[in-house]
């Protein structure tokens, strides 16, 4: 036997009962709060982080101009690796400061389109 479709039409509502007014929902306000949450807490971790490698950076550097200055414990290494290694810690410094304020603009972009 082949299986039965049942058909399930809707009833229409009786007159004297319209349909209740519908109140506008929180969920689009609470995902954009939960969304400008979201962002701000990886803009603070984005800041936290390029600060310490901000820091970081002028190790390198110090010990580049002290190995030029003449400080001879620090010539075993050339000076030319510590200015290497200073690029690189600056290049991730810069990276950072990019990356937050492509978000930011990303960010501030999402939200004028809504």
């Amino acid at each position: 036997m082949t299986p039965r479709r049942r058909r399930r039409g809707r009833r229409a509502r009786p007159v004297d009962h319209p349909e209740p007014p519908r109140e506008p929902r929180e969920a689009p306000r609470k995902a954009e709060l939960r969304r400008r949450a979201e962002f701000e807490a990886r803009q603070a971790r984005i800041k936290r982080a390029r600060s310490v490698i901000g820091l970081l950076g002028f190790v390198p550097l110090g010990l580049s101009l002290l190995a030029s200055a003449g400080v001879e414990a620090l010539r075993i290494i050339p000076g030319e690796v510590y200015l290497g290694v200073w690029a690189a810690v600056f290049g991730t410094f810069i990276g950072l400061t990019v990356r937050m304020w492509r978000e930011r603009r990303a960010f501030r972009r999402a939200t004028a389109a809504t």
